[in-house]
């Protein structure tokens, strides 16, 4: 699924006139990804990667550590 949004916003990259030899993306500030596809994107990356948060705090590779009060969102 993850390649299939990918793969979507990349074709609506191209569409809008974009060059077809540039990465695009968020990091150039051009998101193709409706907000919910983000999220989606979002979810299955997190879970593919093992990182969660739960009540204030970040777990990782056995390893945690508390969020700053800014990105606590729980």
């Amino acid at each position: 699924r993850m390649i299939e949004l990918s793969t979507l916003a990349r074709q609506r990259y191209l569409d809008s006139g974009g060059d077809p030899n540039r990465a695009s993306g968020s990091l150039h500030n051009e998101n193709y990804m409706t907000a919910e596809e983000q999220q989606e994107f979002l979810i299955l990356a997190r879970a593919l990667s093992g990182i969660y948060t739960n009540n204030g705090y970040v777990y990782c590779q056995g390893r945690s550590w508390k969020l700053p009060e800014v990105l606590n969102h729980d």
